[in-house]
């Protein structure tokens, strides 16, 4: 049987990633994943019996949409369930890898990684966004492992602001509402349910983001806490300002390519403003950086496995179809089969120099 799932907001999806035979698609559970936003589509023909955990499940995505960074949830979230799966990215790619290749990227954190002294506040502000499947967290356990209380804010503390100009004011009144409500609840780092923003204030929070972060305040995308929770681990141990990315595109070699509709402008060696990818509207940032050293890092969200690799930053791009910040990163053949295999989730930080060892050693 074959599902296709796309989200509402990318009208530019027409057309397959690619085809398989009618034979394939009668002898196995094949879901084309055609954008982002569709996790929780996935989750719907679960719920619905459509879909079954217990048997092989392909999922065939393109590089473009945001089809992987939503196929590599929806994966980790069939894996946390003791499911297979296997990401298509072409008619032949139909071999189940053993995941015990990868296991040795992603070990169990050391104390120093997650613990902090002083008790850190991270805001949560609207809750997580509903294609984020398998990033959830548990607030106990990250309070007892890590030392970071959660605190939900409702999202009402910003939409309160209403629509407000669609371009870069616009942009600065969303940052002026996020610094106040930091400083409101007392917080050393903050996630919002950004896309929230789209229908309520029309604009979005990614130059409030990138200004936050420039400014020592790890922030993120999404509500997404796993993610959170590694940027502050990043900063902690490196003093590096992390940036949020989702991996794009994945080639066997170890060429991976990451994008994200916002960066910290400190990371960036140039930069211009343009609209977000998948509303069309408001403000986002292309970025491009430096080349050279760098760090993929990222925490699981049960806080039991950490992955932590040196790479390199190779060249940046800008492809319309794509979140407009788009760094292409050389790891190792095994990277890519992680992230094709056995993922901690879809997005992932990213961080310059080469840090691994600070993360594995005491």
């Amino acid at each position: 049987m074959l599902y296709t799932l796309c989200s509402q907001l990318h009208t530019e999806v027409s057309d397959m990633p690619f085809k398989v035979s009618d034979e394939f698609v009668e002898e196995n559970q094949v879901v084309a994943v055609l954008s982002g936003g569709t996790e929780a589509q996935f989750v719907d023909l679960v719920r619905e019996k459509k879909i079954d955990l217990q048997r092989p499940i392909y999922l065939m995505v393109s590089g473009f949409s945001n089809s992987l960074p939503a196929a590599l949830e929806i994966l980790s979230f069939i894996r946390q369930r003791k499911g297979m799966a296997k990401i298509m990215q072409h008619p032949r790619d139909i071999i189940f890898p053993d995941p015990s290749e990868t296991e040795s990227l992603t070990r169990a954190p050391l104390e120093k990684v997650l613990k902090n002294e002083k008790k850190q506040r991270l805001g949560v502000l609207g809750k997580s966004s509903d294609w984020l499947i398998a990033s959830q967290t548990d607030y106990k356990e990250v309070l007892a492992k890590t030392n970071c209380e959660l605190i939900d804010i409702p999202f009402e503390e910003i939409a309160s602001l209403g629509e407000v100009d669609p371009g870069m004011k616009g942009a600065e009144a969303i940052y002026e509402r996020l610094k106040e409500i930091i400083a409101k609840y007392k917080l050393d780092g903050i996630t919002l349910r950004c896309f929230d923003l789209f229908t309520t204030v029309k604009n979005t929070g990614c130059v409030a983001v990138s200004k936050l972060n420039d400014e020592g305040i790890p922030a993120g995308c999404e509500s997404d806490i796993p993610v959170l929770l590694t940027m502050m681990a990043c900063k902690k141990l490196t003093g590096e300002i992390g940036w949020m990315g989702s991996p794009a595109r994945v080639q066997p070699d170890g060429q991976i390519l990451l994008a994200k509709c916002t960066i910290a402008l400190k990371m960036t060696k140039s930069h211009e403003f343009t609209t977000h990818f998948e509303s069309g509207i408001g403000v986002a940032i292309h970025g491009e950086v430096e080349p050279g050293d760098y760090t993929l890092v990222k925490l699981s969200n049960d806080m039991k496995r950490l992955l932590a690799v040196n790479v390199k930053v190779t060249r940046c791009q800008y492809e319309q179809n794509l979140c407009r910040t788009q760094i292409w990163i050389q790891s190792t053949p095994i990277v890519s089969q992680y992230l094709l295999t056995y993922p901690l989730c879809d997005h992932h930080v990213l961080i310059k120099g080469h840090h691994a060892a600070k993360f594995w050693r005491e």
